[in-house]
């Protein structure tokens, strides 16, 4: 594994496209035997492939990542989760009525429901393809569905029973639109298009200026034969005669567009990533931008008249406008800033940091969090406190700063490089280390106050330090990097673990035992203080970013893809948690039973409710339990609050009742 200089180990994970192939995931129902719970963003922070609005500007849904169905009956200022018998997630959505809607998802699964959501049933479709898009003519009658290697699947009851058809292709179907019964174009990856005028009887390819561009999304506008693709690299298609023949629309923009939605014949609006919103009035011949601020990626878009509309994508983000897409506000709640770290002192007080200096605190063990200003805009990539007052922060541009008000104000200390730096640690109040990039070591004797180079020997990452006790300290870094000192942290001696994996994260339970992960499931134990290491059975093979040992034989380790494992018998086996997000997760804080946080991408923070029982094999992550968000503690007098949330994007606010005063 090889990094930049100003690049973290945090985050060097590269972003998933929306559309890829997701595990296999279990139902909603059984979430709530899965003890973990979010607590940011709110009501969830999985990513959202579709959402879709009835015609009374109420009645909504919201599903994607995860295995979610969210459900709001406000317009989308309050969502629930609904339960649902699927295993699978959620890429396709199409809501006829306040009653009706149906979702298609992975392995070809198709959900119904004709009561709001209160049941929701499995529809066969004897196919084990991908489905990422639904679509239904006027009528509500005939129905498609496209997915991976050119599935299309098609229904003439409503979505009641399903059969399949043949497109000739074997290229991945992104998404698909009709105009009525017969008249239907679907697009997907590279430059794939094709059109039908028999209801999808036949399908024919049809060759378009893209190339081989992906396409990601189509839209007819209204019951013309005008329908409008969109795509990567800021592609917009166009086509006046159902999809025969198709030119290109000039448009200011290079951005990937993921979605494309159009009201009526003229009224139409497309978006994707860096929080880019486009808008026509004219059929799509001509496209003005708007953009969100914070540059969220949007994966769907919809609107009800040319007015009022929604969007949403990553960790969990839901929009909402009332002009037409001029301006956005948030319907969901708290950051998406990614946290990198969070550590906890006790049962109630915690601090997490993260992408632009982020700081959070919470005093109510997560219920309620808020931002304490750091001062920087740097990453912060490790923090640590020592007791209620004394914590250190570091992270990128060779930042630390430190607290002596448990995190109220934070002060920058000075030191003479740059290098990032990516753990630290005290041992008491005045005696700690920090490690870094290039092999940088530095150590204070001061409380953090100055700080003074060590030798390393080496110039590899340097990830994580641990004190074992005021003497002994362990390092680790890339390359199979192990360093052990044995006077406080003035030299240095490698450790030979005959390993070459990049190494994460160390925690030590004792002045023993202690733990070291890393790429590829690497778990690593010591029993004699660090001075030797042996490799630990893993039961996955993804990269484990932090590992938080509880007692000698209790810990946690977390990684990509939400896995969380656990050993409780001092790693002699390890096994894997069931959670509720696929979010890879950088930061694990444990106390021991249901005394656990992790933390992660797009802002992710959950806690553990249950005492969980681990299994001995990995097995799929299942959706989350959706909760409303928590009623606020009142803050003490002294605490500076500022709101969690991007800072950028307002909060939407239901519109007053009749007879009541405006908010």
């Amino acid at each position: 594994m090889s990094v930049s200089a100003s690049t973290s180990r945090r985050s060097r994970h590269a972003c998933l496209l929306w559309l890829a192939l997701a595990c296999v995931l279990s139902s909603a129902a059984q979430a709530q035997t899965r003890g973990w719970v979010w607590q940011n963003p709110l009501p969830q922070g999985n990513a959202i492939s579709a959402v879709r609005f009835a015609a009374d500007k109420r009645t909504g849904w919201a599903v994607g990542a995860d295995g979610i169905i969210l459900q709001t009956e406000d317009g989308g200022f309050s969502w629930d989760g609904q339960s649902s018998p699927a295993t699978t997630t959620l890429y396709g959505l199409y809501v006829k009525d306040k009653k009706f809607a149906v979702v298609v998802g992975s392995r070809g699964m198709v959900l119904a429901t004709a009561n709001g959501g209160d049941k929701w049933e499995l529809r066969p479709t004897g196919i084990s393809d991908h489905l990422y898009s639904i679509a239904f003519a006027a009528d509500a009658s005939h129905g498609w569905a496209v997915g991976s290697y050119g599935a299309i699947i098609a229904t003439e009851d409503g979505g009641k029973t399903w059969k399949p058809q043949t497109s000739g292709v074997r290229a991945h179907l992104y998404s698909v639109s009709f105009a009525d019964e017969k008249t239907g174009v679907a697009v997907g990856e590279r430059g794939t298009l094709l059109a039908t005028d028999d209801g999808g009887a036949t399908w024919k390819k049809i060759a378009t200026p893209a190339g081989e561009t992906p396409l990601t999304s189509v839209a007819f506008a209204g019951s013309s034969q005008t329908a409008v693709v969109v795509g990567y690299g800021g592609w917009i298609l166009r086509t006046a005669d159902g999809g025969k023949t198709w030119t290109r629309a000039e448009v200011l923009t290079m951005t990937d567009l993921l979605s494309v939605f159009f009201t009526d014949e003229l009224h139409g609006w497309a978006a994707g990533d860096d929080g880019q919103v486009l808008t026509t009035a004219n059929g799509g011949a001509t496209w003005f931008p708007v953009s969100i601020r914070t540059r969220p990626r949007l994966a769907s878009l919809h609107f009800v008249d040319e007015s009022t509309g929604w969007a949403a994508g990553r960790d969990g983000l839901i929009l909402r406008t009332d002009d037409g897409g001029v301006a956005w506000r948030r319907l969901t709640e708290g950051g998406r800033d990614d946290l990198t770290d969070i550590y906890f002192l006790d049962d109630a007080r915690g601090w997490a940091v993260g992408a632009r200096g982020r700081i959070l605190y919470t005093s109510s063990g997560g219920k309620r969090w808020t931002v304490r200003p750091s001062g920087i805009d740097a990453r912060l990539n490790h923090v640590f406190f020592i007791n209620e007052t004394h914590g250190w922060a570091v992270g990128a541009d060779g930042t630390v700063i430190r607290s002596t008000n448990g995190g109220t104000t934070w002060a920058r200390s000075q030191i003479d490089v740059k290098n990032e730096l990516f753990g630290v640690h005290f041992a008491d109040t005045t005696h700690g280390l920090a490690v870094g990039a290039h092999g940088l070591i530095l150590r204070t004797d001061d409380g953090g106050e100055t700080w003074q180079l060590r030798p390393s020997k080496t110039e590899t990452w340097l990830e994580a330090v641990a004190y074992v006790d005021a003497k002994h300290s362990v390092v680790v870094g890339s390359n199979g990097t192990i360093l052990r000192s044995e006077d406080g942290g003035e030299s240095w001696q490698f450790v030979d673990a005959n390993i070459k994996e990049w190494l994460n994260s160390i925690s030590f339970a004792d002045n023993t035992r202690g733990f070291i992960v890393g790429e590829r499931g690497l778990i690593l134990r010591t029993d004699d203080g660090g001075a030797t290491w042996k490799d630990q059975e893993s039961p996955v093979e993804i990269t484990l970013y932090e590992v938080s040992a509880a007692g000698r034989n209790d810990a946690l380790i977390v990684g990509e893809q939400g896995r969380v494992i656990q050993t409780k018998d001092g790693g002699e086996t390890w096994e894997v948690q069931p959670t509720i997000t696929s979010t890879t997760l950088f930061a694990v804080a444990y106390h021991g039973g249901t005394s656990a946080w992790v933390a992660g991408r797009g802002g992710a923070i959950l806690r553990r409710t249950d005492d969980i029982a681990t299994v001995k094999l990995p097995r799929p992550k299942l959706p989350p339990v959706l909760r409303r968000a928590p009623k606020l503690e009142r803050p003490e007098a002294s605490e500076v609050v500022l709101p969690l949330d991007d800072g950028d994007i307002p909060r939407a606010v239901p519109p007053a009742v009749k007879g009541t005063a405006k908010p």
